[in-house]
């Protein structure tokens, strides 16, 4: 029961138009460099950035709506930068959803359940590479699956590959790192790979 001693949880409902005293900062690619700071002062800039998320290619629709629920999610990190690991399990979540339905032919591998099992046969039989990631400057063997010796078995446990985010940000506690690099990046760009944007004069694949 609420009593006149505690601090109520939300104070202001207002959304500041700047932050010059306590910039919004995060880590993402920018020409050059694949981890630089980048800091937001400017209300307009951060939803600038946001917008430059939205997936470009021939999505399918309920997947471009859950991509778009997820910006959404990110651009009300503005009030408070914690709502940022709650879109990064949102953008993971929608593209585990993307792979297994451009490859239905994927099935339950209890080694590699959920995320690294789409992930994997992205790689093994879609014909991802670093290129796909160029823009990001992103590494197919570091950053999208854990790395394995010859017996299969996980080098690094608590490393930074796509699915070993997703398991701490789903199994863990999804506050206990900063938000992860580039990670809306990445996101983006595998969706696209998967679903490329149509030729001039082509028909869309979106449904």
């Amino acid at each position: 029961m609420f009593e006149s001693k505690d601090e109520p949880l939300l104070l202001d409902f207002s959304i500041p138009l700047f932050r010059d005293s306590e910039p919004l900062q995060i880590v993402g690619p920018v020409p050059g460099n694949p981890a630089a700071i980048r800091q937001f002062t400017n209300l307009a800039d951060w939803r600038s950035y946001v917008l430059g998320l939205q997936l470009r290619g021939s999505t399918p629709k309920v997947f471009r709506r859950k991509h778009n629920h997820v910006l959404r999610t990110l651009f009300l990190a503005w009030l408070d930068a914690n709502v940022i690991k709650l879109a990064e399990l949102g953008g993971l979540a929608m593209l585990e959803g993307a792979i297994r339905a451009r490859y239905p032919e994927i099935k339950i591998n209890k080694k590699q359940p959920g995320l690294e099992c789409a992930l994997t046969h992205l790689v093994e039989h879609g014909g991802l590479n670093d290129d796909a990631l160029r823009e990001t400057g992103a590494r197919v063997s570091h950053n999208i699956l854990p790395a394995r010796d010859k017996g299969g078995r996980r080098l690094n446990e608590g490393g930074s590959s796509l699915s070993n985010v997703r398991n701490r940000l789903a199994h863990g506690d999804p506050f206990e790192v900063m938000p992860w690099g580039g990670l809306f990046e990445v996101i983006r760009d595998l969706v696209d790979f998967m679903y490329p944007a149509p030729e001039k004069g082509g028909m869309s694949g979106s449904t």
